[in-house]
């Protein structure tokens, strides 16, 4: 008996042993692939963060929401916050898109009541019987006739044809094409003509449309007999509401990639909410198996001590080691089946966020080129307006700060209007592009020069005096004095004035801007091609 027990005993041990080894081996394989599953949850929460460090910008109503959302993934990932969240955000961003609709339709209303009240104030003019008048008085304050544009002008057509049939008197139109249209009697199209031609040089124009303002500043400028005022001045109304809506179809384009990049953020919460409560399913089935197995060795233990005879205790252990076996590898395959859909589920996040690393990349690059395009002059390919109000606000905070010395200048292309006049617009463009070539040419790197707008460029100097400034500012003068620009095989001779002065304590920008601009004043009434300080 006592042979039996200690080879009983023996064997038991080593099957110990041997049941232990896999359930270590199990445990460890377990612990990789939780790890694994931490390390991809990181890297969704750093993805998801960068992508909203990327859309940051686009409307301040969003930026809240994107905070939050980068403040949150910080402690990890919550399935319920940041679904919450995401949806939070895809309402911000549908009520922005209903909104940009809504000012659209609401402008373009404006255009139409402004038309069809021109309309009727000529058709007043020209029908001035009291039945007309009365008709048209009538038409005109009925608001369903303005909602549908053919039966309004049904309408006049019989107000019209009423007034012919009754042999009502139809005043005539005299020879004055001004008589002739009697509200624009006090327009003074040369005004118009000049604020218009001011209004085309001073705004940024995408390169489609140069050629058409070229020739609409034409027509402006020679007022073509064969065109009337009136069709002028609707081709220029027309290329503005294009230059307009130009922008629209971008930011559309980005609208529509942030809607989808918010629905593939909430699908990856999704999964990483399901691949969550797997890896806690497999933790509780781990527990469980875990329980079983150490109550079955407890009590094989327990009946071994106290068992009296061989035959009933090879049954109650052959019988309990066959229940272990049956539950570990109902364990082993159930953990089969949750590793491979876990790791199916990897994969399908690991190319999602691939998808979305390329998305962003390529949004990425199409923001840099439009904001490279909103802050560049197309005409001279320098910094714009825009470009220099930002850069402007840099360099006063570093002047404030540092207290370095910090210069203005403000040039101005002398006679400009007279070339336009005389030689056209192509060769005025020409002269613009020139001049900045020159002054980028033989500028310090250190200097920022910008289109200020029409014939004005502005240049900023950074740890420059006002003696150096000036210094600098002679010898750019006297660099575009000596060269000449080739128009149709004319050699046009271009001076520049030019109004320098350096920032002092309490300055602001507009307070500094006018003193450069009262000694490019003073340049001007001296002779020009000349360099003042102030």
């Amino acid at each position: 008996m006592g042979f039996f027990s200690k080879s009983a005993d023996k064997n038991n041990d080593s099957e110990k042993d041997r049941w232990r080894d896999k359930y270590l081996n199990l445990l460890d394989a377990q612990d990789l692939s939780e790890k694994t599953h931490k390390q991809n949850q990181e890297l969704l929460c750093k993805t998801i963060v960068r992508l909203s460090i990327v859309a940051s910008g686009f409307d301040p109503q969003l930026e809240p929401h994107l905070l939050r959302i980068r403040n949150h993934l910080k402690n990890g990932i919550d399935s319920h916050q940041l679904k919450a969240e995401l949806e939070n955000f895809t309402d911000v961003l549908a009520r922005l898109s209903d909104v940009s609709l809504n000012r659209q339709d609401s402008h373009q209303k404006q255009h139409a009541d402004a038309d069809l009240s021109l309309l009727f104030a000529f058709l007043l003019q020209r029908y001035t019987s009291t039945k007309q008048q009365q008709a048209l008085n009538r038409l005109k304050e009925s608001s369903e006739s303005w909602n549908d544009p053919q039966r309004l002008f049904a309408a006049i057509a019989e107000i019209i044809e009423d007034g012919h049939s009754g042999n009502m008197p139809i005043q005539q139109p005299e020879q004055s094409a001004e008589q002739f249209l009697p509200f624009q009697q006090q327009i003074d199209a040369h005004f118009i003509s000049t604020q218009l031609l001011h209004l085309l040089e001073h705004i940024e124009i995408p390169d489609q449309f140069i050629q058409k303002a070229q020739t609409l500043k034409q027509h402006l400028t020679v007022h073509d007999e064969a065109l009337s005022f009136e069709a002028i001045v609707d081709n220029v109304i027309s290329l503005l509401i294009e230059i307009s809506s130009n922008g629209q179809p971008k930011q559309q384009e980005i609208d529509k990639f942030l809607v989808h990049i918010t629905e593939q953020l909430t699908e990856l919460g999704l999964a990483v909410t399901g691949s969550n409560i797997a890896v806690i399913d497999a933790s509780l089935d781990r527990s469980k198996l875990d329980q079983s197995v150490s109550e079955q060795m407890s009590d094989l233990q327990h009946r071994s001590m106290h068992a009296t005879q061989l035959e009933p205790l090879k049954a109650v252990i052959s019988s309990r080691i066959a229940q272990i076996t049956q539950e570990i590898q109902e364990h082993k395959q159930k953990e089969a089946i949750q590793r491979e859909k876990s790791q199916r589920q990897m994969e399908a996040l690991s190319q999602k966020i691939k998808a979305m690393e390329s998305e962003t990349g390529e949004l990425k690059s199409k923001l840099i080129t439009a904001n490279t395009y909103a802050l560049r002059d197309t005409l001279t390919d320098l910094p714009n307006r825009l470009a220099y109000d930002e850069r402007v606000k840099i360099e006063i905070s570093r002047w404030q700060r540092y207290h370095t010395p910090l210069c203005l200048i403000i040039w101005d292309i002398d006679h400009f209007k007279k070339i336009n006049d005389q030689f056209g617009h192509q060769a005025g463009d020409k002269v613009l592009a020139h001049v900045a070539r020159q002054l980028s040419e033989h500028a310090r790197r250190a200097d920022f020069i910008a289109r200020f707008g029409g014939e004005e460029f502005t240049m900023l100097l950074p740890h420059t005096n006002k003696q150096s400034a000036f210094k600098l500012a002679h010898k750019l003068r006297y660099i575009i004095e000596q060269s000449h620009v080739n128009t149709n095989d004319i050699l046009l001779s271009v001076t520049i004035s030019c109004g320098i002065t350096q920032f002092i304590k309490g300055d602001t920008h507009e307070s500094a801007f006018a003193r450069a601009d009262q000694a490019l004043y003073r340049a001007k009434e001296q002779g020009r091609n000349q360099c003042c300080l102030n």
